[in-house]
């Protein structure tokens, strides 16, 4: 590709690559923030029903506790006996609790502890006992804007540029996110964050893949392993931002300020090279080489100017000017086989991560604790994700991982009540594994889909991934069922998708395939050989020859 020709000249990590992958990895902060934002936006608290000044308690003024057991029930929960939250005696004033009391729901409201969240969206718009559910449905909500953000704004940055649909998702998504700290009700509420997390996945997987396809081969593992890192340090950043500002409205509007220094995006943004190559657009692609060259402090020969408007005026069979579609990643058989298992496993993992995000808040010990542990615990595995990488490829390390998270999930089955520390633990543990396999497949994913299709290819992996994140909140309503149920649903998913992986390819010190042909003829090619300029080569050989000043390549 010519692109790779003249990252030959620009240097493997000049200044033009340094400033483009920094302002790409910083995508994941605010879409670190939003995805995990309702663990604190939409935290349920201890509440119960409120009392009219008639009830029983009236008669029990001296003694609060007296006055509640005479006005709310008991109930089993899980094993463990509480007031009830949802229910209340209707019975007047000195009739006995028993079994000839009248129990009916909450008749005037509820009242909430707010020892842990001065406020949350659970307890300004009342969503608890028959209406719990809408909080999980608010998260849903959101994660259905991503999914249609992933098609939308993958299938629009494949035929429009990358750098346009990023500018335009953080042009929308900047006021909406300030709007959503002044929703009056939930309808308002759901639909703002409904739009951001469209625009957030168009804004993030487009700085993914411009950092992804302007870096050099062998910095594209840093580059991808920047992303995650940045994401696990927005969660660090939230739980500290949430322990510091209990009320839902101004925690929004702490994680909306820094968006507005994105709009520096407008300067520092540059369009793909390779996008604009592969669509013929030969001028674009050498303005674009030409400022990376001024900003490396290097001189461009012209010969490689001359390959790329050579490219532009022929173009390969199969890389011509025509718009690609969603069929396309279904046409082949391998770059079919390969949506498919991404897809899968982008489901599972999407599932069980944001799954167990959400859930820390229901895990033994404070709430706030646990979610900046959990991000810690993260970050380690950030770290490990970009050793492993380096030194074992993509596919093992997720393999393993996936299985390592869902069998620490699955194992919280066999815990018994008594030890919830112990299952927090294994949890954590759970989350460290699908962390490890999520930040592989951030590079994964990016480099096993070609040129033409790589946006429309993760954004219809997303999809499925925020189809994921959409049922991952549910899952958690079967612990009324039984309390590890959802945790060994979890566990299971992850071991089922992680043996998926075992039939997918390796792409470690692979060049990114730039055309449909070339995933399909991946297997038959050698890699790439260099060789000094000079070098006589075999006549007999039939591999094509690119000539560069500096390098011959096979």
């Amino acid at each position: 590709m010519e692109y790779d020709a003249a990252l030959e000249h620009l240097g493997r990590c000049g200044r033009f690559q340094k400033i483009t992958a920094i302002a790409m990895s910083l995508v994941g902060i605010p879409a670190g923030f939003n995805m995990v934002a309702m663990t604190f936006l939409g935290a349920m608290a201890d509440h119960r029903c409120r009392l009219h000044d008639s009830s029983r308690a009236g008669g029990y003024a001296a003694n609060v506790t007296e006055g509640l057991n005479a006005s709310i029930p008991w109930e089993n929960v899980g094993g463990t006996w509480r007031l009830s939250q949802c229910n209340m005696y209707m019975d007047p004033l000195g009739a006995d609790a028993g079994e000839n009391a009248t129990i009916a729901p909450c008749e005037y409201g509820w009242v909430y502890d707010h020892s842990q969240y001065s406020s949350s969206i659970v307890t300004e718009f009342d969503l608890v006992c028959d209406k719990a559910w809408l909080t999980e449905l608010a998260q849903s909500i959101y994660m259905s804007g991503v999914c249609v953000g992933a098609v939308l704004f993958g299938a629009l940055s494949d035929r429009y540029g990358r750098r346009p649909i990023l500018l335009l998702c953080l042009t929308v998504q900047i006021p909406l996110m300030f709007a959503v700290a002044f929703a009056t009700d939930y309808v308002t509420f759901v639909t703002l964050r409904f739009i951001i997390g469209a625009t957030m996945n168009g804004f993030l997987y487009s700085g993914i893949v411009i950092g992804t396809e302007v870096v050099h081969t062998s910095m594209r593992t840093l580059f991808g392993m920047s992303v995650p890192f940045t994401m696990v340090i927005s969660y660090i950043m939230l739980g500290a931002l949430a322990y510091c500002f209990r009320d839902w409205r101004t925690l929004q509007l702490a994680m909306s300020i820094p968006l507005v220094f994105f709009l520096s995006y407008w300067w520092l943004a540059p369009e793909s090279p390779r996008w604009l190559l592969t669509n013929r657009k030969s001028e674009e692609a050498k303005a674009v080489i030409r400022k990376a060259a001024k900003q490396n402090g290097v001189e461009i020969p012209e010969k490689i100017y001359e390959l790329i408007d050579q490219a532009g005026e022929q173009g390969p069979h199969d890389c011509g000017p025509r718009t690609y579609t969603m069929l396309d990643l279904m046409r082949t058989p391998k770059l079919r086989s390969t949506t498919i298992l991404i897809s899968i496993n982008w489901f599972v993992l999407s599932a069980v991560y944001y799954g167990l995000c959400v859930g820390t808040a229901s895990l033994a010990g404070d709430h706030y604790v646990n979610f900046i542990t959990s991000a810690c615990v993260e970050l380690v595995g950030v770290f490990l994700a970009w050793f492993l990488m380096e030194r074992c490829g993509r596919k093992l390390p997720s393999v393993v991982f996936m299985l390592l998270g869902g069998c620490a999930c699955a194992a919280t089955a066999a815990v018994p009540q008594t030890y919830p520390m112990i299952s927090t633990v294994l949890a954590m543990v759970g989350r460290f594994g699908i962390s490890v396999s999520f930040n592989v497949f951030y590079v994964y994913s990016a480099e096993v889909f070609p040129t033409v299709v790589r946006n429309m290819g993760l954004g219809v992996a997303t999809m499925l991934a925020r189809v994921g994140g959409i049922i991952a909140p549910f899952i958690y309503l079967l612990a009324d069922t039984w309390r590890p149920l959802p945790l060994l649903t979890f566990g299971l998913m992850s071991i089922v998708s992680g043996l998926t992986m075992l039939t997918m390819p390796e792409t470690l010190g692979k060049p990114l395939p730039n055309t449909i042909a070339s995933v399909e003829n991946v297997s038959q090619l050698p890699p790439p050989i260099l060789v000094p300029d000079g070098v006589v080569l075999p006549s007999d050989t039939d591999k094509p020859l690119i000539v560069f000043q500096k390098l011959t390549v096979l």
